[in-house]
């Protein structure tokens, strides 16, 4: 079968012909039909500090991806069937540890993630855990293949109680703007989007920000204050992981308010802890994936209803073989969700 391999330790990532994947008694085979791209799959293809320390050669990559199932494992007891449209989580768990065993499988310390740990869904085919399948039912392959990191965008915004509330969204790549969604859709009374970016600004307008700041233009504290009567906003999600980002963000919470941290800086922060937490009483919630498995029902339930459509934020769309077309585009700051067309289209 065809697949996106990091073959060497070094950047580039090669399209290649490799034997398909074994089904196991407790897997599920699915044809891979659409695949999304992802800034991780840039780290590894650039082959900077962090895949240098991740990665081991050859691997698969690729970790968004629906498709349909075309074989069930032996010992599956769920209910699948050849056919059936699907996705999957794409961190596989241990299922013994203290945090999977207590509800909080999303850190689990013994994480697998496909496309890093282990091969990915950058092929034709690719072999899933039964335990982690997600059903599609009604929602297009297209739509599955971005429940990944619209999950991340999930499960960061519904952490906070957000009926009502005003909500700060610090960052506009496609999961800052899938937040702007979800926000929009559990009801936040405004919701503000932040980026430099024109592009990514225009999609969170797209997806329902009613106010759009660029930092480069305006002081972000002042303006956040000014809409907000000078109290800040109810919450913030902080999707950016930029340093100046980072402390602009507890300047404009409210005193009681919640920060929600999605972004990685590479670097570190320096916080005015008592000043911007303890006396202002913030709570702070880190997000690391999606919660297993109430961020997927969620998202079903949001996807089913009709209650959010996340494809405006799907901007570009490519074969398998254009995989590093792909990869250039998104570093090109341009696009929204860059996704991989890999099978027949649904």
């Amino acid at each position: 079968m065809r697949a996106i391999q990091k073959l060497d330790r070094g950047p580039g990532l090669e399209l290649t012909d490799v034997p398909p994947p074994i089904c196991g008694p407790h897997d599920v085979l699915i044809a891979v039909e659409h695949a999304g791209v992802c800034g991780t799959d840039v780290h590894i293809d650039d082959w900077d500090e962090w895949a240098q320390g991740r990665i081991h050669p050859p691997v698969v990559v690729g970790h968004e991806f629906a498709g349909r199932i075309q074989e069930v494992g032996i010992d599956v007891r769920a209910d699948y069937t050849v056919g059936q449209s699907v996705t999957a989580e794409g961190h596989i768990v241990c299922g013994h540890c203290l945090q999977c065993r207590t509800g909080n499988a999303h850190v689990c310390r013994n994480t697998q993630i496909i496309g890093v740990d282990r091969n990915g869904a950058f092929a034709d085919l690719i072999a899933m855990p039964a335990t982690n399948i997600v059903p599609l039912n009604e929602i297009p392959t297209e739509i599955g293949a971005i429940m990944d990191p619209l999950g991340n965008a999930f499960h960061t915004v519904l952490s906070a109680h957000i009926p009502g509330n005003t909500v700060l969204i610090v960052g506009c790549g496609p999961i800052g703007c899938f937040a702007v969604g979800v926000a929009r859709a559990a009801g936040a009374a405004r919701v503000i989007a932040v980026d430099m970016n024109r592009k990514r600004l225009d999609l969170a307008k797209t997806m329902g920000a009613h106010t759009l700041i660029d930092p480069t233009q305006q002081n972000v504290t002042e303006a956040v204050r000014d809409l907000t009567q000078g109290e800040g906003v109810d919450v913030v999600c902080e999707m950016s992981g930029n340093p100046t980002a980072l402390k602009q963000t507890f300047e404009c919470v409210r005193p009681g308010g919640q920060v929600n941290l999605l972004g990685l800086p590479r670097e570190e922060v320096p916080l005015r802890v008592g000043t911007d937490i303890i006396f202002k009483g913030v709570t702070i919630y880190g997000v690391i994936g999606r919660r297993m498995y109430e961020t997927w029902h969620q998202m079903r339930h949001f996807l089913s209803s009709g209650l959010l459509d996340p494809r405006p934020v799907i901007t570009h769309s490519f074969p398998l073989s254009n995989t590093n077309e792909a990869l250039a585009t998104i570093r090109a700051g341009q696009a929204g969700k860059v996704i991989l067309q890999i099978g027949a289209s649904t």
